[in-house]
């Protein structure tokens, strides 16, 4: 029938594929699950297929799990079931190798992995329509499960006649995306990096009227701009700490062949990371390779002989360089992640190599090195200003020491940290304040117990030859620092904290307290509670 959407015909066409076993192992070598939807677009965005608008879907299905849908405004896909003169649907469908065997491929297309990764799932779903004759629905049943025996696909095409509400364009949808990942799922923001940063979406070069591409992940729908984000910062004036690569472009030569490569390396790379959202979780790190703008994967400087960008100055992490090279097309393995060992392959390696040393040698760089040093020397200023100003403030408190005759002597500020304690500690030593029998420092260790010394808490306690004691501000932070308690035994603290962490006992002594921890008992001695201490303003005052 010739009316509305009723179905006209329904066909099962001999699906168009080489050997089942090497169809169902370059599946397997996709990389991430993900690929599925930069070959899906990279399909949609071609020029051939003139879209001027692409959406992007992804949600869970409570039966086939992840679910990805593409669709676009283009051209759409016809179908003629003749292997000598296929259409783009019988392409998609059927054809092993896209352009490698010879069939005219489009802008992107070259080895059909976007219908191949399609059939790693439990469904795929087409609609298409060329804007003439009829719309085409297709529907591929656990086409994953039908490969995994070793069996082909078998799609099945229903056509009937457009009506008003059918628009040119093709909607693809693969339900239970891989089968094995239905409880795995994928939020906005993975996505979305993805998109950005390893398919069309982040192109790299310039691209007249792209287009508007849409994503929506479980409802939640945004308007991604095609170009790599990150390039956007070469269009403006770059802070300080942060280096600028203008495109700087090589050609290079076959010996051989006299065959050329063109090669292009361009972005940034900086000391404030965060400022511009740098991060290996982003996709945005390291040295990005893009083959026809597509940016497909990226390599780490340091594994490209980088002795300075990829290591510390400022290390992978901070760089965000792109690499642009048409050429290597057909070097990159299956799953489009790297490139395969080839002549070629060696040529834009060692290309990229020069290009990186010649960016390391450059003045700019040598400056931006001694950054790091520069902001240090101004933060140290900064901070020595600011004691100073709030040591001479009249706020200030102060820890005071009342000797024998009843003179008070000044310590140190209130501690604010653990070196503050030890400068207290070691003047109340050094003054005869302290009220043990023995406390002499032998030593200082910094790792492990911060003090080594000799004592005795009074005449009735045992002399305690080369002891281990923890120095601690206040004894909350004792556990959180990792300390064994068995190690060390004895904390000198100024204070407990208003909070203690752990159950605190009390004893007969105003500075002795007792921390239970486990089956441990910490012996604790806080310095603020010793009865010849007293915290006071700058003039001695108790306050």
């Amino acid at each position: 029938m010739d009316v509305g959407y009723e179905i006209s015909k329904s066909k099962e066409p001999e699906i168009l594929m080489h050997e089942i076993s090497v169809i169902k192992q370059l599946i397997k070598e996709r990389a991430h699950p993900l690929d599925l939807l930069r070959e899906l677009i990279s399909n949609a965005a071609s020029r051939e297929v003139g879209a001027k608008n692409i959406k992007i879907r992804y949600y869970v299905h409570p039966e086939y799990g992840n679910v990805f849908e593409v669709s676009d405004d283009g051209c759409g896909m016809d179908f003629t079931g003749d292997i000598n003169k296929p259409g783009r649907l019988d392409k998609f469908l059927g054809l092993g190798f896209s352009g490698i065997v010879g069939i005219d491929a489009d802008e992107f297309s070259w080895k059909g992995l976007g219908s191949k990764l399609a059939f790693q799932s439990r469904k795929v779903e087409i609609k298409t329509w060329t804007g003439k004759g009829k719309v085409l629905h297709v529907v591929v049943e656990e086409p994953w499960d039908a490969i995994e025996k070793g069996e082909k696909p078998r799609p099945k095409i229903t056509e009937w006649e457009p009506t008003p509400k059918d628009q040119r364009g093709t909607t693809i949808t693969v339900y239970g995306h891989p089968p094995h990942w239905k409880d795995k799922t994928f939020n906005f923001d993975q996505i979305k990096d993805y998109l950005l940063h390893r398919t069309f979406v982040g192109y790299t070069k310039e691209r007249e009227k792209p287009p508007k591409i849409e994503l929506s992940v479980f409802g939640k729908t945004e308007t991604l701009k095609v170009g790599l984000p990150e390039l956007e910062i070469l269009k403006s004036e770059p802070s300080e700490g942060t280096v600028i690569v203008e495109p700087i472009t090589v050609e290079k030569e076959m010996l051989d062949t006299k065959k050329k490569i063109k090669i292009t390396i361009k972005g940034f790379y900086t000391w404030d990371d965060k400022k511009y959202g740098l991060g290996d979780v982003h996709l945005n790190t390291g040295l990005i390779v893009s083959v026809n703008g597509i940016p497909y994967f990226s390599w780490n400087l340091r594994d490209l002989g980088s002795g300075q960008l990829g290591v510390a100055n400022p290390g992978n992490s901070k760089c965000c360089l792109i690499v642009e090279c048409d050429e290597i097309r057909d070097e990159m393995n299956i799953s489009r992640t790297d490139l395969v060992d080839s002549a070629i392959t060696n040529l834009f390696k060692e290309s990229v190599k020069e290009l990186i040393r010649q960016i390391e040698s450059m003045d700019r760089h040598l400056k931006f090195r001694q950054i790091p040093k520069k902001r240090k020397e101004i933060k140290t200023a900064e901070e020595v200003k600011n004691r100073k100003e709030k040591l001479e403030s009249k706020d200030q408190k102060w820890v005071h020491f009342r000797n024998k005759s009843g003179e008070a002597v000044r310590l140190l500020r209130v501690p604010e940290n653990e070196t503050d304690t030890l400068a207290i500690l070691w003047k109340l030593e050094a003054l005869g304040g302290l009220p043990f029998k023995q406390f002499e420092t032998l030593g200082y260790l910094g790792k492990g117990p911060d003090l080594i010394i000799h004592f005795q808490e009074d005449e009735r306690s045992e002399p305690e030859r080369y002891a281990s004691f923890e120095v601690e501000n206040i004894f909350w932070n004792y556990k959180p620092h990792g300390h064994t308690p068995s190690l060390y035994p004895t904390v000198i603290c100024w204070d407990l904290g208003s909070k203690p962490k752990v159950r605190i006992e009390k004893t007969e002594k105003r500075f002795k307290f007792w921390a239970r921890l486990s089956d441990i008992s910490v012996r604790i001695y806080a310095l603020k509670y010793i009865d010849s201490i007293y915290i006071g303003d700058d003039e001695g005052n108790e306050v």
